[in-house]
């Protein structure tokens, strides 16, 4: 039974992933300025032809990607650095209180959220340290674009002892020397 619930969530997840990927609203936004360009003489017959097939390219190119999504996540699910977990016991009763306090506004980052907390949590009670999250939804990040702390959720994961970076090149926000 919990396979057939963890396909089901992983098709759901998916479509989730397909549905909110869809070049369409950016790649009908550039032809339309386009066609209003051109028209406007503010573009050559040239030139929209260069944009036109660059968008096309861009979204045959994100389409392509989105057809291999099952296979791309089988290949993350396999690498010996990756570990895939459920919520437990401990990460379930954690999403509820984030929903409560209003610190992620979302069920799923709650539930992002909830497992990054406990499991930094277990981390540094077994003696790790340094602790990172890198994250790049502005949802699940503690500052925002101003560079402003987001409180509440800043304190979560100071509570849990999680540094969070704002991309995937661990290259900023600077994590202060003396982090715990």
């Amino acid at each position: 039974m919990p396979l057939l619930r963890s396909a089901a969530f992983r098709q759901r997840q998916n479509c989730l992933i397909v549905r909110k990927c869809q070049p369409r609203n950016e790649t009908d936004a550039i032809r339309r300025f386009v066609t209003w360009a051109q028209v406007a003489g503010q573009m050559s017959d040239v030139d929209s032809a260069a944009v036109r097939a660059a968008v096309d390219k861009y979204e045959s190119a994100i389409k392509q990607a989105l057809d291999r999504l099952d296979d791309t996540i089988r290949t993350l699910a396999g690498l010996p650095y990756v570990r895939i977990f459920g919520l437990d016991d401990a990460m379930l009763p954690r999403s509820t209180e984030l929903a409560l306090a209003g610190i992620a506004p979302e069920p799923f980052d709650q539930a992002i959220l909830a497992g990054v907390l406990v499991s930094a949590r277990r981390l540094w009670d077994s003696g790790e340290r340094e602790i990172s999250f890198c994250e790049q939804d502005g949802d699940l990040q503690p500052f925002g674009k101003s560079g402003a702390n987001k409180r509440l959720l800043k304190d979560a994961f100071d509570e849990s002892h999680v540094w969070v970076y704002g991309d995937f090149t661990l290259s900023g926000p600077l994590r202060p020397n003396g982090f715990e």
